[in-house]
């Protein structure tokens, strides 16, 4: 066998296990952006339940439902601060979704929102800027269209954890805000 044939078949072989790994790290991330779109069921123990008045300021600017690849999704965007505390990544921000008829909660994870406008809409001297978050959710047995569900936002920050009750109905907001 000559060496530019040796060192073809050699190249041929790279290619395809390159191309195997890179196939096999799409999988992967696939599955974690599916359990990552999945509901946890949230227990509320231990974790104080607050109003806007109650030092924190919220708003939730979105809710949308979509189909993506044949699955139905919930999407929600929005910002929460608590008064005068630095926003910081290290913070933990979920959408809580509690059934209105069970009581049960789920917490969705949610993607951090760099929001700039927040810190500059306050003005106080406070960061507020790692304050914005998107949730997206798979709709599915949990959750799902023949239910109405609360919308509550999860802080844990140095200040301990909280959950915010935005008095918003997510397919309440669906109807009355058509697309």
């Amino acid at each position: 066998m000559s060496k530019v044939h040796f060192e073809k078949k050699n190249w041929k072989s790279i290619v395809i296990a390159l191309e195997i790994v890179f196939l096999a790290g799409l999988c992967a991330l696939a599955v974690i952006t599916y359990r990552n779109s999945k509901p946890v069921v949230f227990k509320t123990s231990g974790v104080k339940v607050v109003a806007k008045d109650q030092g924190v300021d919220f708003k939730l600017e979105r809710i949308e439902q979509d189909t993506d690849g044949g699955r139905d999704y919930i999407t929600l965007k929005g910002w929460i601060v608590e008064k005068n505390v630095d926003s910081k990544s290290s913070d933990t921000i979920k959408v809580v979704l509690m059934d209105i008829n069970t009581g049960r909660c789920y917490s969705i994870p949610t993607t951090r929102q760099l929001r700039q406008t927040v810190t500059k809409q306050f003005y106080d001297g406070t960061n507020y800027d790692e304050s914005g978050f998107e949730a997206k959710v798979q709709l599915g047995k949990e959750i799902n269209t023949s239910s109405e569900y609360q919308v509550l936002i999860y802080l844990n920050n140095k200040q301990g954890k909280k959950l915010a009750d935005t008095q918003t109905g997510v397919f309440t907001w669906i109807n009355s805000h058509p697309s």
